[in-house]
């Protein structure tokens, strides 16, 4: 099937329900935004061929996939969006606030570049970004919102070679894991845990020194950056994914990346990559349904609130996280269920998105609130470090990455 019938498939297979726009976060909170039938398969069918000046509403989608993951029809609306995107990047940029809001699209884009400077000296930037001056200058000459939250910057995770996996060997069992920039820089802690989690059920863990996934880049406008991310991953990747290791994921978003974006890709691992990524929780499940998980625990007296983030969701894969935890020993775990945290990566960062994104967050930051004055919550726990920024943002309460939790269990961490 050539490209134009490929699209015509895809068109022709949307049903017209409007599912996909009744349950978007965004089109809840923002009168204008057409929605993602509107903005997808509709608007698609006029922008073949030409491409539609002065179109502003492209940027309004949060990419949260929440359409795609409702569609009956399994139509691909955020790809549709995204190629749009493509598209309106050739336009002319020449007006100031164009040049302005390319300027901030390189920069929240370049997650992986910001974090390497964070880490450099993480106290006196994690101080710099406290000053009202510096957010003032962001908003004003970035449009990034003053009122935002923005991630601290830690001491960054280690990278693990392995040259005898490299080269071919499969002594042991391993996994590739792939951390992410929020992971790599803002919370290299958590990556160390999931390590040693590794290693006490039996597991070597190989962190290659990866680029950025591309996501970010994508969802602000950078996407020749973002292939080329994806083919360099791919290659560092390739003697693992011959040799039958999994590649493991913290970051919800990355794995989603890596399972649905990298096997588009031009490159021989792009083959391999899709079925062999793993989300962490799901490789554990994994290992548990083939009686392989060890069930060592000692107990965790705690009442935790459980948000599912939303590329999480889009990866079909259900609440692994949910599971495991329940298997703990004094754990009591409920799923809030309340929708999009309204984040988004950094949509929410954006100064014309930080309204809409608070909106969008708002049914969630009503659940927890709820459920730590009813003592159902004393924390929060979600897979995703933008969530996780986003909660605490909201609601002032404790979130932290489900994974820390096992770790207490397995008594590799004591709190």
């Amino acid at each position: 099937m050539d490209v134009r019938n490929e699209l015509t498939a895809r068109l022709d297979a949307c049903q017209k329900c409007n599912v996909c726009t009744a349950q978007c976060p965004v089109a809840k909170v923002n009168p204008h935004f057409p929605g993602p039938k509107g903005l997808g398969p509709d608007m698609e069918r006029f922008r073949r061929g030409q491409f539609i000046p002065g179109e502003t509403t492209l940027d309004d989608c949060s990419n949260c996939k929440t359409c795609e993951i409702t569609c009956p029809s399994g139509v691909k609306i955020t790809e549709m969006i995204l190629d749009a995107r493509r598209a309106a990047r050739k336009g002319p940029h020449k007006t100031m606030s164009g040049v302005k809001l390319r300027l901030r699209g390189y920069v929240l884009g370049r997650a992986e570049y910001l974090g390497k400077l964070g880490v450099l000296w993480p106290g006196m930037a994690n101080q710099a970004l406290k000053l009202n001056l510096v957010r003032w200058a962001l908003d004003k000459g970035l449009a990034i919102s003053q009122k935002g939250p923005l991630p601290a910057y830690g001491r960054p995770l280690e990278v693990i070679e392995d040259k005898v996996g490299r080269s071919g060997g499969t002594t042991g069992k391993k996994v590739v894991y792939f951390p992410g920039c929020y992971t790599r820089y803002n919370e290299g802690e958590t990556g160390r845990i999931m390590i040693k989690v590794l290693e006490h059920i039996g597991y070597k863990t190989i962190v290659p020194n990866f680029h950025c996934c591309g996501l970010p880049l994508e969802a602000n406008g950078q996407f020749d950056k973002a292939r080329k991310n994806g083919l360099y991953n791919l290659e560092l990747m390739r003697p693992y994914l011959e040799a039958g290791v999994p590649v493991i994921a913290s970051c919800t978003s990355c794995g989603l990346t890596l399972k649905e974006d990298y096997p588009k890709l031009p490159a021989p691992a792009a083959q391999m990559i899709g079925a062999q990524t793993y989300d962490l929780f799901e490789f554990l499940w994994q290992l548990y349904e083939k009686g392989e998980l060890p069930l060592d625990f000692q107990e965790v007296k705690a009442s935790f609130g459980y948000h599912l983030p939303c590329h999480l969701k889009a990866q079909g894969i259900g609440t692994p996280a949910l599971r495991i935890l329940r298997l703990i020993p004094g754990v009591k775990i409920r799923n809030l269920d309340a929708g999009c945290c309204g984040l988004s990566g950094s949509y929410g960062f954006k100064a014309e998105k930080y309204d809409k994104a608070m909106k969008i967050g708002s049914p969630l930051f009503e659940a927890v609130n709820v459920g730590v004055e009813r003592g159902d919550i004393q924390e929060m726990l979600t897979e995703c470090g933008v969530c996780k920024v986003q909660i605490q943002h909201g609601t002032s309460i404790p979130t932290e990455h489900p994974l820390r939790i096992l770790a207490k269990a397995y008594n590799i961490i004591h709190e």
